[in-house]
This record gives structure tokens, C-alpha cells and sequence, in this order.
């Protein structure tokens, strides 16, 4: 059994979850030394693409101390009423999360209601989401390269990463899904899916990895070993937590699915998972898309009460919805895999140097925009 997070007052596990669940901060370390000073990173810094503000303790270079707020633009949704309403709301939680956002909230009220989804609608949200997983994984790949100043590296990533969005908009309309998914349908013509471009993503990223003076900002930078881990972080550290393996969400045992580990905690870790899981997308998308037949929408009607808890595998950690619906009406709480990760990435900092904070920042795929939310 592990542990996922905290979703309300109650702690998530892969399997069950309990009522009482202590307090979790955005603040790791301590000071209080001779000579240390404070100073404030955000929230509009070039360096932070959102608007999060970091305030840090130091002697001189290395972190001492940190502290984050990450609600300098906190949003407001409802999260409640008819399903086809709060599905538009979830779906702009996060646009880069879209897709792991609307299936993991849509699983839950299929859950509520004990209604299971067609096969064919299935694998067609396994291939959003592992569309979705390498065009973020190529996002984080392309910040870290930027970072690590390899301009052209990062140009042809970015360029990467812009084709997947236009096979995603080519294939369902619109490049982050939306208005694509509802109830056991999936709006997209996944036989216009090409992948090609991808075809020397091996041989690039293989290129990467030779680059020592990159390779050298990489390692032993943000170490994080610890049960609690999740996503590209936890496999990074050699632990295979991942909701397309422990949850059964979604068939991805049908196409022979398991995850891809690491053992460095590390940085470096966290930048070999996102590459490998690049071509392990590429591989899963084109076998579920050799399966998936277009299927015709069908009616559901929805039950007057119900309760249920999903998760889906982003291309960050476990995204958890909780679903409840009272009156054929639904409302919904979240918990977003940013969140765990923003503690961990805390905790990672401590004794390393401000100058290799972006590095850090950018390899665990954080997204303020899902973490700044509350229900109005």
C-alpha cells in the first residue's frame, strides 16, 4: 500500500484511504545560523514560467531553508451541477493536464454509477493520455535542455513537442481536448494519429545523455529517496508506482504495459524516465490505436446519488478525483500530482546551491495552475 496524498481531510492510498490525515506545508529545512539572509525567488522571475513565490534561507549559496506559496493566483471554480458543465471547468484546470484531469474526474462519475466504459472508449483514453504524457514529458525534456543553455537541443524539442500538439488537434479537434470527452465517449479519430516525427527520438536523446557538461548539472542535483514519491520521481528512485500499473483505471495491462525504473534519485533520474517514457508512449499509442474502434456515442442516464474515488496516471503522478453525486447533480474535489510534488521538490533543495534550483524545478513537471485552485 502506498501513499498518494492528502484529498480534504483524508490520506489517499493506492488502494483504500482514511478518515484523519495529518497537515502537509510547503516549507522544508531549518536555519537560524550566524550570517544566513533571506531572499524572495517570484512570483515574476525569468526563470518560473507561473506565478509562485519562493522564499529562501541561505549563508551565501547553498539553500538552507525554503518556503513556497503557490497561491499568488489562486482561481475559483464551482466543480459542481450537470456533468456536461463541470467537465468544461475540469478540462481548464490545467490545459497542458487536460486530459488526465477530465478522464480521472468522467472514470469517477462512470464509477459512481457502476457503468463500464466500452473497450473501445477505453483504449482511446489510453491514447489521449499517453499523447498527452509525451507531449509534456518533451515540455520538461525541452525546460531542462533550455536550462543546461542547449539552444538548438531545446529548439528541436519545443519543435517536438509543437507537432504533438498538432497531431492532437489533427486527430480530436483541438490540441488540449477539449470538448472532446464525455461519458463513456471519446470525441477523436485516432487512426489520423502519425507519429514519424518521433521515429529519432532514440538516437537524440541518446545524443543528450553524452553531453557531460549537461549530464554534470544533472546529477546529484534535487536527491529525493522516500516511499512517498510519485510519478517520474518515484520511478526515477526505482520504485514502479504508477496508476497505469496499480490501479485498474484503464486495460493497460492489455497492451503489455510496466514501468520503467531508474536508480538515481536524482535529477538526472527524473530527465532518463521522461525520455524512456517518451518512447514507451510511442509504442503503447500505436498498439492501443491498432485495437480502438470509433465508437457511437451512447446516452447515460444519470443515478440521483453515488460516490466513488478514481485515478489516473498524468504525465506527473497520480492525478485522484473524488466524485459525489446527489440529485443527479455532481461535485467534485481533486488531488493533483503537482501538489506532492511542489513538498518534494522542497525537500530535494536542501543543501544544494541556488543556481542549480532550475534544474531542480524543472524535472519534476510542476503546474502552479493545479495546485491555486479553490471551490467557489
Amino acid at each position: 500500500m502506498r501513499f498518494i496524498g492528502k484529498l480534504g481531510t483524508t490520506c489517499i492510498y493506492d488502494s483504500t484511504h482514511t478518515e484523519e490525515c495529518p497537515d502537509f506545508d510547503f516549507h522544508a529545512g531549518s536555519s537560524g545560523g550566524y550570517g544566513e539572509f533571506a531572499f524572495v525567488y517570484g512570483p515574476s522571475a525569468g526563470g518560473l514560467v507561473e506565478s509562485v513565490q519562493f522564499r529562501i534561507r541561505t549563508s551565501g549559496e547553498q539553500i538552507l531553508e525554503i518556503y513556497a506559496n503557490p497561491y499568488f493566483k489562486t482561481r475559483r471554480f464551482k466543480l459542481s451541477g450537470k456533468v456536461e458543465d463541470v467537465t468544461l471547468e475540469v478540462e481548464r484546470v490545467n490545459a497542458m493536464f487536460s486530459a488526465s484531469h477530465t478522464l480521472s474526474f468522467l472514470l469517477g462519475v462512470e464509477k459512481s454509477m457502476d457503468v463500464s466504459p466500452d473497450y473501445e472508449t477505453q483504449l482511446g483514453r489510453i491514447v489521449e493520455l499517453e499523447l498527452e504524457r509525451v507531449r509534456n514529458h518533451l515540455y520538461v525534456l525541452h525546460k531542462l535542455v533550455e536550462t543546461g543553455a542547449l539552444g538548438v537541443a531545446s529548439y528541436q524539442l519545443q519543435a517536438m513537442q509543437e507537432t504533438t500538439n498538432r497531431v492532437i488537434g489533427e486527430a480530436c479537434g483541438h490540441r488540449y481536448f477539449f470538448g472532446v470527452n464525455s461519458l463513456n465517449h471519446v470525441e477523436c479519430d485516432f487512426q489520423r494519429v502519425d507519429l514519424r516525427y518521433l521515429e529519432g527520438f532514440k538516437s537524440f536523446f541518446n545524443d543528450l545523455l553524452e553531453n557531460r557538461i549537461l549530464i554534470d548539472r544533472f546529477q546529484n542535483n534535487g536527491r529525493i529517496d522516500q516511499d512517498w514519491l510519485i510519478g517520474p520521481a518515484a520511478r526515477a528512485s526505482g520504485r514502479k508506482y504508477d496508476a497505469r500499473y496499480d490501479s485498474d483505471s484503464l486495460p493497460y495491462k492489455d497492451l503489455g504495459f510496466t514501468p520503467l525504473t531508474e536508480r538515481s534519485p536524482d535529477t538526472f533520474g527524473r530527465f532518463l524516465v521522461r525520455g524512456e517514457e517518451v518512447m514507451q508512449s510511442v509504442d503503447l499509442i500505436q498498439e492501443a490505436v491498432k485495437r480502438w474502434r470509433r465508437n457511437e456515442r451512447k446516452e447515460i442516464k444519470m443515478r440521483d446519488s453515488g460516490e466513488a474515488e478514481s485515478r489516473v496516471e498524468s504525465p506527473s503522478g497520480d492525478m485522484v478525483y473524488r466524485v459525489r453525486i446527489d440529485d443527479a447533480k455532481v461535485d467534485v474535489s481533486f488531488l493533483p500530482p503537482s501538489k506532492a510534488n511542489l513538498i518534494f521538490l522542497l525537500k530535494s533543495v536542501i543543501g544544494t546551491i541556488f543556481t542549480d534550483f532550475p534544474f531542480n524545478w524543472e524535472s519534476f513537471g510542476i503546474w502552479i495552475s493545479e495546485i491555486g485552485v479553490e471551490k467557489r
